[in-house]
């Protein structure tokens, strides 16, 4: 059996499914209209076959209507049941639809589309410093009207440049109401900035060196940190796999989830995340087993859907020990 073919038979977690980058290239296709299918063409013929998901108006073209939406997540479900994906968290970012379309009934739609395959998916909205207050407002509203209710996170998309001293506006209602979020950390932290990353349930790691005094407040705190080691690599974090400090976090025992964050972008699945830790650091399997069970004790959801997801988890990776 070979590394690949072991990680897809280990049950896993994907806790950053994008769902604008979660649509199939064939499927892609089939639910466009000619517009659309201009536009891909288009960006197929630049020499990029899957590139067209990073053009994230695309996606939402495609994602108008209510049985495209359906299709799209029916699709994204049985790929995730394909790799053995026991748990995952969509992140949806509603921003992304225009004000002309009803934002709460996508929502309810991918919400119904969900329980009714019995998925263990949860969606995580998106909130970002590119937004106005008043939209950022309104995406905070509908997180808490549908938390706990097939809604179990909210992440903020922060710029480099940002101060979030500019949105204690969002940061203060979350832990007000003790709310959990996740923000990601590409650049050093200020000071004054310092409560609102240490209140966070996870941090999206994308410096690209080392930073001891960031790591030891998140490790003090229980944060735990979050990496896609291809998006990184494809973004210009990472130059060289190797040179990455990410085997020396894993060994010291700092709490970890590798991630997929985009699914359709060349070689970002988390099977792939998985085979690129193995092929560039000495891990072994049990390393990988020790990480997925810390990130199902840590994900956001109830006892008893928890208990099961261990079992599952203990019994199908008894298999490959």
């Amino acid at each position: 059996m070979t590394l690949f073919e072991q990680i897809k038979s280990i049950p896993k977690v994907d806790l950053h499914i994008n769902l604008t980058s979660s649509i199939s290239t064939d499927l892609a296709f089939d639910l466009s209209d000619e517009a659309n299918m201009a536009e891909i063409v288009s960006r197929m013929q630049e020499g990029n076959t899957l590139e067209y998901v990073n053009a994230l108006k695309l996606p939402i073209k495609i994602l108008r209507s209510n049985k495209n939406i359906i299709l799209a997540i029916n699709d994204l479900i049985d790929k995730l049941d394909r790799d053995n994906v026991i748990y995952g968290e969509l992140f949806l970012d509603l921003s992304l639809y225009n004000h002309h379309i009803d934002i709460e009934r996508v929502l309810n739609v991918i919400l119904d589309t969900i329980k009714e395959r019995n998925s263990n998916l949860q969606v995580v909205l998106v909130l970002s410093s590119k937004l106005d207050k008043d939209d950022n407002l309104r995406i905070l509203d509908i997180y808490k009207k549908y938390y706990g209710n097939g809604v179990n996170g909210i992440y903020f998309n922060k710029d480099s440049d940002t101060n979030l001293d500019n949105y204690a506006y969002l940061f203060n209602s979350l832990n007000k109401e003790c709310y959990p979020y996740i923000i990601n950390l590409n650049s050093k932290v200020a000071s004054k900035d310092k409560e609102i990353y240490l209140h966070a349930k996870r941090v999206i790691y994308t410096l690209d060196t080392r930073d001891d005094n960031i790591i030891n407040e998140l490790m003090n705190n229980d944060i735990m940190l979050e990496f896609a080691l291809t998006r990184f690599h494809e973004n210009g974090i990472i130059n060289d796999y190797k040179d990455y400090f990410i085997y020396d976090l894993i060994k010291d025992n700092i709490k970890v989830t590798i991630t997929s964050m985009d699914m359709t972008t060349l070689n970002t699945d988390v099977i792939n995340e998985w085979c690129v830790l193995f092929n560039n650091y000495p891990f072994v399997l049990h390393d990988l087993i020790k990480i997925i069970n810390y990130n199902l004790l840590k994900i956001n959801i109830d006892d008893d859907k928890r208990n099961k997801l261990i079992q599952e988890f203990k019994d199908k990776s008894n298999l490959v020990l």
